[in-house]
């Protein structure tokens, strides 16, 4: 019996520690004692070596967490209220989307200290008007990565044709996995630029990507280049930054934009409506638009930045000096955050295209 009591007076000790830790009053860390960021962003956009580098310098410890889509991110934040988070890396509907539901903080233009050097055309979009909660980070351009050997004796007209139209087409292609850009870039194929899809348009655009089917070898948001490299396709529907580290690796690939006009996708940075460490955020903004920082992204992702000095010195190399220049004549001919139909019916007509049989 004594081994017994003895017994259950340590459980019962043990169980009192464990409730007094679980629920002991906790007093609050003042905010600037908290060196520490929380990130939420794509696996591919901000350079590792640099977010080490300002942890270097300013001793603020940056902890990254990734998503794979912006919808992820988008369902994430409105879980959690943005708890946890300090800053985020939405594309424009995103930010169209946490905007409207409040779930992002209104920037502190004061203590930007680039806003000076962005590109006047990436700024007071319609998805922000007058960046009260985004301010552009990366920039790229959507068009056709293409394997250069397939068209060596074949014409090569660059336009949309080469992956919608069934009289150009005698070939395997890739597209994008993406709902709403897939929709919107077939869209803009049939009917030009346009504000909104009405019911007969959108239910053309689904008749198209259906039909578009027995030609598509697959759906890929992040790894087109990959079924070019394999050659399982000679013709893949890709941004920019992703052919331009695929060229690094496959010298015969290459990059064309469609003469009708194309997209540009842009990455912007935000504060999460409830994240209370701005003071040390904005350093971090701040240290990711250096000139060393634009440099380092374009040597890591091939992305464009934002500042529109740090462009001409980029890229050294020939061939993807002509990308980069070729990207830089379409951009003010291209097309930033459209989303022609309501997220439901994007929804919708995906479950039809995906469901359908070749």
């Amino acid at each position: 019996m004594k081994k017994f009591g003895f017994r259950l007076g340590m459980v019962l000790v043990w169980i009192g520690l464990i409730f007094t830790v679980l629920y002991w009053p906790k007093s609050e860390i003042p905010p600037f004692d908290e060196r520490t960021i929380n990130v939420f962003a794509w696996g591919d956009i901000l350079d590792p070596t640099i977010v080490a580098q300002f942890e270097h310098e300013t001793g603020i410890k940056v902890y990254l967490n990734y998503y794979a889509s912006n919808e992820e991110l988008v369902v994430k934040i409105k879980a959690t209220g943005g708890q946890g988070y300090d800053l985020i890396v939405p594309s424009e509907y995103a930010v169209r989307t946490l905007k409207k539901e409040g779930l992002l903080k209104p920037l502190d233009h004061s203590q930007l200290h680039f806003l000076n050097g962005l590109n006047p055309a990436l700024l007071n979009l319609k998805f922000d008007p007058g960046n009260q909660y985004s301010i552009p980070f990366t920039w790229e351009i959507y068009g056709l990565g293409i394997s250069r050997p397939f068209f060596e004796n074949r014409p090569l007209d660059p336009s949309w044709k080469m992956i919608f139209d069934p009289k150009v087409v005698d070939y395997k292609v890739a597209m994008s996995n993406d709902p709403v850009q897939t929709i919107d870039f077939a869209a803009y194929y049939l009917f030009g630029p346009i504000k909104e899809l009405n019911s007969e348009q959108l239910q053309e655009t689904v008749d198209l990507l259906i039909a578009q089917k027995k030609w598509v070898t697959a759906y890929a948001d992040f790894r087109a280049d990959y079924f070019l490299a394999t050659k399982n396709c000679p013709v893949a529907l890709s941004l920019s930054s992703y052919m331009i580290r695929a060229m690094r690796k496959f010298p015969f690939l290459g990059f064309v934009i469609p003469k009708e006009g194309t997209f540009v996708s842009v990455e912007n940075v935000s504060i999460p409506a409830a994240s209370k460490k701005e003071h040390l955020t904005y350093q971090l903004i701040n240290y990711l638009y250096t000139a060393q920082s634009a440099q380092a992204h374009f040597d890591t992702y091939g992305l464009f930045p934002a500042s529109a000095q740090n462009l001409p010195d980029l890229e050294t190399d020939p061939e993807k000096k002509k990308i980069l220049e070729s990207c830089q004549e379409a951009f003010p001919k291209s097309y930033i955050g459209i989303v022609l139909a309501s997220q439901e019916k994007i929804r919708d007509a995906w479950v039809e295209i995906k469901s359908s049989s070749d």
